[in-house]
């Protein structure tokens, strides 16, 4: 029996100390108990920093990490991408800078925060069924809303011009920054090469700022698929674990399962 393709993006926050027991170093072993309770395939990482990341690797053996730093020396805090080896295989990766020019070091938009932002985009192979797929990992900016939705216009660019390429479904997945309602995530279903649909529409919070204040809970982690793995969904589900007051993040992991079947 083949088991589902579980998919999770993952915003870390990249804080290493100053958010007292919910700081980084204290909140690495409630992440590791989880990821190995969940065995994701898949994990799509945003607000990556290099102390964090060097612990993510010791904890998770078994996975292999795509990504880099957001700044021109591809230092920073970054984007990480990491699959389970025992079950997806990486065909391919490159990252971008989601900007005006894609390829140019730090490339922004002109109402975007001082923050890069890039893109870390995949070609995956999901190994017991020899099934190809593209996951697309964003953060898109916090402060500038056109900034945003031309980040998303990049992405959708980018996606469109793979596609061109082959047909493998597509995974967007991520922090947007912004909430259901916002013009940057209706963009994402307009697509004309590919359609893609939230699914986890049904997740309602998926900021929550370590449970303070829930007045400024908002959702705006998303995983996106196209029309060819709609059919595949088993279920969604927020990672809402919290032990002794600790949290997985200030952001609560999002996750999708599907059911992915041999050709033969």
């Amino acid at each position: 029996m083949i088991k589902p393709l579980k998919i999770v993006t993952f915003n870390l926050r990249c804080a290493w100390s100053e958010d007292g027991a919910n700081s980084f170093v204290h909140r690495a072993g409630l992440i590791w108990e989880k990821m190995r309770a969940e065995a994701p395939d898949v994990v799509a990482l945003q607000e990556v920093m290099p102390k964090s990341l060097a612990i993510l690797k010791l904890l998770m053996p078994d996975y292999e990490f795509f990504g880099q730093g957001r700044n021109a020396d591809f230092g920073g805090e970054g984007l990480y991408t990491a699959v389970k080896q025992s079950a997806v295989s990486a065909v391919g990766f490159e990252t971008f800078w989601i900007g005006p020019k894609p390829y140019e070091a730090e490339s922004r938009f002109e109402d975007q925060s001082i923050c890069p932002r890039i893109c870390v985009a995949a070609l995956l192979r999901h190994n017991a069924t020899g099934q190809l797929f593209r996951v697309y990992n964003i953060h898109l900016d916090h402060q500038g809303s056109g900034a945003r939705k031309q980040g998303i216009r990049c992405v959708l660019e980018r996606i469109a011009q793979d596609r061109q390429k082959g047909s493998a479904p597509v995974v967007l997945l991520g922090d947007f920054n912004d909430t259901p309602e916002s013009e940057t995530i209706r963009l994402c279903a307009s697509g004309k090469s590919v359609k893609l649909s939230d699914v986890t529409s049904k997740i309602t919070c998926t900021f929550h700022n370590f449970g303070r204040d829930s007045s400024g809970f908002e959702k705006i982690d998303y995983i996106f698929l196209s029309e060819e793995l709609l059919g595949n969904v088993i279920g969604t589900s927020a990672w809402e674990d919290k032990v002794n007051g600790i949290y997985l993040s200030d952001h609560y992991p999002v996750c999708a399962e599907l059911k992915l079947t041999t050709n033969e």
